[in-house]
């Protein structure tokens, strides 16, 4: 088995099934893509016998697949065999295979990812105690070099339940192809069972961030105040862009000023990062002028001082001391009344 996918598209998806072979580029899959039109011609048969994934994609209309009967039975007991349709076609029933249904506005990127994680668990690997060493090494080197599809067909086959390193890189390649769910799974298998996290924030603030991608926001913070505990120093802007966002989906976790807060106190902290001190000015920039906007003085200039625009302070005290002037006169002249 080769690394690169096998796509066979109708001549009217052509549009479509660039678009996905562009997205399996960014993600270094090679495409092979081929045009249904003889469908005995060889030299489709010949990449069928040794990709890694066989993907049939047929949307404008009917796909037969009498004549790919035999190679896709074929390709299906070495590698994953993948129909993305909009309709089912007629012949689709006879042999199971994965499906994937794409629907009204079903993003390329979101199809190319499900392709991508059934390939995975379909990867044929042998492994063995002579090699198991020198595939460990290479899916290390996929791994720290972006490649995080290869990589993870070549570390399900070397998963075993003590291998920290191997469970940690797990979850964060399916973390990196939006399956949140199996990255939340690995990610749990890595903790330890003595409840000692002090050596597991980092994989605490990555459960709290998935659990917030996931709306499960009760255990969101949970992980994200455990790894803030133990001294992660990304958890703090974490658990702000929780309490920022999860309203939308939970009326009871309406905490957005208490998310400005914490934005504040990632910019005066030592021990966060470079990149959640920059996430977090910009969110507080954007709130401080929505507020400026709203003539909310007061609160603006917490925000401004706590960037450091100090021109914007300035305005936000000219600002409230003309309100404070006007307040008073208006006050004097009622009483002169």
């Amino acid at each position: 088995m080769e690394k690169y996918v096998t796509l066979v598209y109708l001549p009217e998806d052509v549009e479509l099934a660039n678009q996905l072979a562009d997205e399996f580029a960014e993600k270094h899959v090679d495409v092979h893509l081929f045009e249904k039109h003889d469908l005995k011609q060889k030299e489709i048969l010949n990449d069928i016998n040794k990709s890694a994934c066989l993907i049939l994609l047929h949307i404008s209309e009917d796909f037969d697949y009498r004549y790919y009967l035999r190679e896709i039975v074929r390709a299906d007991n070495r590698c994953q065999t993948v129909a993305a349709f909009l309709q089912k076609s007629t012949y689709q029933n006879k042999y199971s295979y994965n499906e994937i249904e794409i629907k009204e506005g079903y993003p390329v990127e979101a199809l190319c990812n499900d392709i991508c994680c059934i390939m995975v668990g379909g990867f044929k690997l042998r492994v063995t105690p002579f090699n198991r060493g020198r595939l460990r090494k290479e899916a290390f080197v996929y791994y720290n070099s972006g490649n995080f599809v290869w990589s993870l067909c070549y570390l399900l086959k070397l998963f075993k339940i003590n291998d920290l390193q191997v469970k940690e890189k797990i979850a964060a390649a399916y973390s990196t192809l939006m399956d949140s769910d199996k990255a939340i799974n690995y990610y749990s298998i890595c903790l330890p069972t003595n409840g000692n996290l002090g050596s597991q924030a980092d994989i605490c603030n990555n459960l709290g961030y998935l659990y917030t991608q996931t709306r499960n926001l009760e255990f969101a913070e949970r992980y994200l105040k455990l790894a803030i505990d133990n001294g992660n120093p990304d958890a703090l802007y974490n658990l702000g862009f929780l309490y920022e966002t999860s309203w939308a989906y939970d009326s009871k976790m309406r905490r957005t000023r208490e998310a400005f807060d914490i934005y504040c106190q990632v910019l005066d902290s030592k021990t966060t990062s470079e990149n959640s001190k920059a996430l977090a000015k910009e969110k507080l920039t954007e709130q401080a002028e929505k507020l400026l906007l709203r003539r909310n003085y007061a609160v603006a200039m917490q925000y401004f001082k706590a960037i450091g625009n100090g021109a914007k302070v300035a305005e936000c005290l000219r600002n409230i001391k003309m309100l404070r002037e006007a307040y008073e006169a208006r006050k004097r002249q009622q009483a002169g009344k």
